[in-house]
């Protein structure tokens, strides 16, 4: 059985095969565990870079809000008498 590769899977995901191919690629994933497996594993990495872009984009705004609003930090220094 010939397997689909990561980015003929990616082609897949994203509607980009011509409508054969994305029947061939339906077909062929309901009968290979292995290909199902790795298309999951490439939602997966979707979900994950999602993730990490969010957390970019609030790191980046609280870094903005930061430089606009900086907070003066207290004084704690000590005097010896």
């Amino acid at each position: 059985m010939k397997h689909y590769t990561k980015e003929e899977l990616e082609l897949y995901r994203h509607g980009q095969m011509s409508v054969l191919g994305r029947i061939n690629c339906a077909t062929h994933l309901e009968a290979c565990e292995e290909c199902r497996n790795l298309l999951e594993e490439l939602k997966s990495d979707d979900d994950f870079m999602k993730e990490l872009r969010s957390s970019l984009m609030l790191y980046e705004s609280v870094a903005k809000e930061s430089e606009r609003h900086p907070q003066k930090l207290p004084n704690h220094h000590t005097t010896v008498r």
